[in-house]
């Protein structure tokens, strides 16, 4: 593990020093290697982090006792149903903390931000304590209860999402008034960038690069609260996933990965040139009107 994220650090500092048609190759070559597709839901034993829509779920199981009342009375038999239920929800609890830490924040996971900051831990905690109930409580065979809690993605964000480094919302951007210059037809509605030939980790906060190396997406594109509320970007395996035209609207601008290392992704300089426009017109990045499109 060790040798592999030094690996990268490597890979991110030949960047900086790399020409455009080189770095494309470098770029192009690592996504080419015989990689699994990866998707953006990450099933365990135990629960999912579904990144598409931003949700983290997990399960907590627990023995009902068997012990038989003496005067033939339900009230026992409830009561140890009652506390398995418990059980199996303070089980969830802990399966859900195991499970953040495996969520990749920015190509850093929670459990290495927890190490580099313990309040970290205890703001989890909390959140935690707000678990809801997903499903129905399951009866399982060999007298057990089984009981699945949920995270929105939104509180973990507020809690790992920095003040700083974050675009300030504007009250009235400059793309309102060109956006309602141009027929609704012709507006584009949001960013997909298909990235379903590339293997692509999938975070709650990538970046878009060009192959100049130059940041096209990224914390400096939209606000905090954006960031944490709406997400960055969305997620999905085809323009036909209903949450395609929930985030991007009907009228996206469509372009083709060309590379992508951890959970970046990286575009021509063409293709970026046409994302930047498309936010000056219609504040497309501002408002996170993004999608990735993953295997």
């Amino acid at each position: 593990m060790i040798e592999l994220m030094l690996f990268f650090d490597m890979i991110k500092q030949a960047m900086r020093i790399t020409t455009p048609f080189i770095l494309f190759i470098f770029i192009s070559s690592l996504s080419a290697q015989k990689y699994s597709p990866h998707s953006f839901i990450v099933n365990t034993d135990q629960g999912f982090i579904d990144y598409g829509n931003r949700i983290i779920v997990c399960r907590g199981t627990a023995d009902i006792e068997e012990r038989t009342p003496v005067d033939n009375s339900l009230d026992i038999v409830e009561k140890n149903i009652k506390i398995a239920k418990a059980k199996a929800r303070t089980k969830a609890r802990t399966n859900l903390i195991e499970l953040m830490k495996q969520i990749n924040f920015d190509g850093r996971l929670v459990g290495e931000l927890m190490s580099d900051e313990p309040l970290i831990e205890s703001r989890l905690e909390g959140l935690i304590g707000s678990a809801y109930q997903q499903g129905e409580i399951e009866y399982l065979e060999g007298k057990k209860v089984a009981i699945a809690l949920a995270v929105r993605m939104s509180g973990l964000s507020e809690i790992l999402t920095e003040i700083d480094g974050y675009k300030i919302d504007s009250m009235n951007p400059a793309y309102l008034m060109t956006s309602a210059a141009i027929p609704k037809s012709q507006r584009v509605s949001g960013i997909v960038i298909d990235a379903r030939e590339h293997a692509i980790d999938p975070s709650m906060s990538p970046e878009v690069i060009d192959m100049q190396g130059n940041l096209v997406y990224g914390t400096t594109s939209y606000s905090r609260s954006k960031a944490v509320n709406r997400g960055p970007v969305g997620y999905a395996y085809s323009m036909d996933d209903r949450n395609v035209s929930q985030r991007v609207g009907n009228n996206p601008l469509v372009i083709e990965a060309v590379g992508s290392l951890e959970d970046d992704v990286y575009i021509t300089s063409m293709d970026a040139e046409k994302v930047r426009d498309a936010e000056k017109s219609f504040g497309v990045l501002s408002n996170c009107r993004v999608m990735l499109l993953l295997q």
